[in-house]
């Protein structure tokens, strides 16, 4: 095993330790580590477009995350989605205007929208722990097969030209690996098994994985390496939950069409247990 696999591992268990912990513990604790965590992608998203970016665009990507974040700590969700409207125009007009571009505004929804999806799915009950979990596993049960079937198996690439190193071997292997931990969570966490389970679980591990690509595809055209070096032997944190916050976007949508047409309350991961689960 080589000195970057080894420090790749380590460093894994270790995050995944923290955040699972926070995970467990819910509440403001865990909506206050994805607002971190938001922070850090806007900085780090910024960060790999910054030839596209001006000084005066960060700033003020900056203080309407900021805004969001404190209007929904404070449990006006309201206004914070009506800040994060508001800002995503503004923004991608501003810089359309003056750059022809919108990076900005990107940079803030993939910023914003993570944030708004993990709060919510978790909530502060037993069915949001199950959601989050199965979310975690499913994405996580997805990258570990897919990095370890690709180096083993090998063979076609999947996207040669976005990504060099991902193959379809791994790309298979990555929805093996999503459907069986994910079956193990369900299974842990008192659920039966019903197709609708493996049809979402599925399809948040393909989700995953085209937001692994989506991220390749920016630092490609940025030609940027690593969104940053905060993790070890992972690089930026962008780097490390790409997949993840994608997946999580995809989930809560699901769960807001699904309560939107059933007219059943905010207790969305209430409706996604119901949905695609059976005691």
């Amino acid at each position: 095993m080589s000195k970057e696999l080894k420090l790749r591992i380590i460093s894994a268990i270790i995050l995944a330790a923290i955040v699972l912990t926070i995970t467990w513990i819910g509440g403001q604790t865990f909506t206050l580590l994805w607002a971190v965590a938001a922070i850090l992608i806007l900085r780090e998203f910024n960060r790999i477009c910054a030839t596209k970016i001006s000084f005066a665009h960060n700033i003020a990507s900056f203080i309407a995350l900021f805004l969001i974040i404190a209007s929904w700590l404070m449990g006006d969700r309201d206004t914070a989605f009506i800040i994060f409207g508001v800002g995503f125009v503004v923004l991608a007009l501003w810089q359309f205007v003056f750059s022809r571009t919108i990076w900005v505004a990107c940079g803030l929804m993939y910023a914003t929208l993570p944030f708004f999806a993990m709060s919510d799915l978790r909530s502060d009950n037993y069915n949001g722990l199950v959601v989050i979990l199965l979310l975690y596993f499913c994405v996580w049960g997805a990258d570990v097969f897919a990095y370890f079937s690709g180096r083993t198996i090998g063979g076609p690439k999947l996207a040669p030209k976005i990504s060099p190193n991902k193959t379809w071997s791994g790309f298979i292997g990555s929805l093996v690996g999503a459907l069986f931990l994910s079956y193990l969570v369900n299974i842990k966490a008192g659920f039966e098994p019903i197709f609708a389970f493996f049809v979402i679980m599925l399809l948040a591990a393909i989700v995953s994985q085209l937001g692994d690509l989506m991220e390749s595809s920016i630092k490609r055209k940025f030609n940027v390496k690593d969104s940053g070096s905060i993790i070890p032997g992972h690089g930026g944190v962008l780097d490390r939950v790409d997949g993840l916050v994608v997946a999580a976007v995809f989930l809560w949508l699901v769960s807001l069409y699904i309560a939107t047409q059933q007219g059943q309350s905010n207790d969305l991961p209430t409706v996604f247990v119901n949905a695609f689960l059976r005691p």
